[in-house]
């Protein structure tokens, strides 16, 4: 029997709706027990979370892993490695990869190396048009039955033909897939579409038009009564088109926001004096407290990172986005949980029970039954950011330098230690 003891920590686990001290034992990679006091016999493994809290397993739903075709930026063993660290035991990956998650092929591909590879449990989304060219859909039907794939997405870019995100909309729903649209006209966006009849156009600079992609999505999914997840929103107005759509009950609606947009506004510099690029970019003060206030009155339903890793040359080509997996709780705990803004719990909510709810992943609770899917925090332990340590090959991180206060001690997947002591154990 694999068995696994963790004593006299305070859980945390909002799906079961318990809190309090207890000990928790984990038999066969599942949750057999949440109970004070629980005894075992003596070969089975302890660990003393004294002082510390005990919380389901983060569910990450917004990662760029670039494997297959982009080992270089990052890989299925680092980005697992990285996200271990971060206190995650679930991530989601985008399809941007080369070539674009856009067939079961790619998909069995990708399968065999996160099993040969991960340290944690790895999903993916797939392209909703092939190669994530707006030219032609992907097999919805045969990818949404592959249990790897999680939602679909074509990534960085609003997916170009109204008619072809509109049929989109109505397999997805025939299929029970939730669609994860970026909601962003970036300048391939805008070049791609120049000379192509029946593309979406709206006036302005690249990246101005997130609401607008949104609103139109949302009107897609409320023709079909379908599922969406707006990914990493940064706007007052999308928020508010959200909150609207939430409010119709037309469809099912939900966002995410990452901790870049909840904390960082167009007036943060880096140690160069720069401003740092990220899709979408950082925004005013008045949507970054519009995003805070978002997620204090439940209208953004998850924090994702949109872990992006990226080599120093190709972030002087140009290349945008943050690596995050390995800060964000930190972060997060420092900057809203210590100061008020959210609760603990309400934090656990959005970044386990709510990814878990949304994309219908077995995880998010301690229940007993439930995988053994769990991560202890330290929320005292202070500690400096410092990216030439991460487990990610990215380095390309806002936060370094920060002093925070709450960091992972130990990460378990299915029952087995990845992390305990702040080191990877596997």
């Amino acid at each position: 029997m694999n068995a696994l003891l963790i004593k006299g920590g305070y859980v945390v686990d909002p799906a079961s709706d318990f809190e309090g001290y207890a000990d928790v034992l984990v038999k066969n990679g599942k949750i057999e027990a949440v109970s004070p006091n629980i005894t075992t016999n003596p070969s089975v493994r302890i660990i003393d979370a004294t002082n510390k809290h005990v919380i389901p397993g983060l569910i990450e739903c917004h990662v760029h892993f670039r494997e297959p075709g982009l080992e270089y930026k990052e890989d299925i063993r680092t980005g697992s490695r990285a996200a271990a660290k971060g206190g995650y035991t679930t991530v989601i990956c985008e399809p941007n990869t080369n070539p674009p998650i856009d067939s079961p092929a790619i998909v069995d591909l990708l399968t065999e190396r996160i099993l040969e590879k991960s340290i944690i449990k790895v999903f993916a989304k797939a392209c909703i048009t092939k190669g994530s060219l707006s030219e032609e859909l992907t097999d919805i039907a045969a990818l949404a039955k592959n249990t790897r794939i999680k939602a679909l997405s074509d990534d960085g870019n609003p997916v170009f033909n109204d008619a072809l995100m509109c049929k989109a909309c109505e397999l997805s729903v025939q299929h029970a897939i939730i669609i994860s649209p970026h909601c962003e006209d970036s300048p391939f966006y805008l070049n791609k579409i120049k000379d192509i009849p029946g593309a979406t156009r709206f006036p302005g600079e690249p990246y101005s038009h997130e609401t607008d992609f949104a609103r139109r999505d949302i009107r897609f999914t409320e023709q079909a009564k379908g599922r969406l997840h707006i990914s990493h929103i940064s706007l007052k107005d999308t928020l508010a088109a959200i909150q609207q759509a939430k409010e119709r009950g037309i469809g099912k609606f939900t966002c995410e926001v990452t901790p870049h947009h909840l904390l960082l506004d167009n007036s943060f510099r880096d140690k160069d004096g720069n401003m740092p690029r990220t899709n979408p970019p950082l925004r005013s003060r008045m949507d970054v407290e519009a995003m805070q206030n978002g997620l204090a009155s439940g209208i953004i339903d998850v924090i994702a990172t949109d872990h992006a890793p990226h080599t120093d040359d190709d972030l002087k080509k140009g290349a945008t986005g943050f690596v995050g997996l390995e800060t964000a709780l930190g972060v997060l705990l420092t900057k809203l949980v210590h100061t008020g803004i959210i609760t603990f719990k309400e934090l656990i909510i959005k970044m386990s029970v709510n990814p878990a709810r949304i994309f219908q992943i077995n995880g998010g609770s301690l229940a007993a039954g439930m995988p053994a899917d769990i991560t202890i925090i330290d929320k005292n332990k202070e500690w400096t950011v410092d990216v030439n340590v991460f487990e990610s090959k990215g380095r390309n991180c806002p936060f370094h330098g920060w002093k925070l206060k709450g960091q992972v001690l130990t990460t378990i997947v299915n029952g087995k230690v990845v992390v305990d002591n702040y080191k990877i154990e596997c």
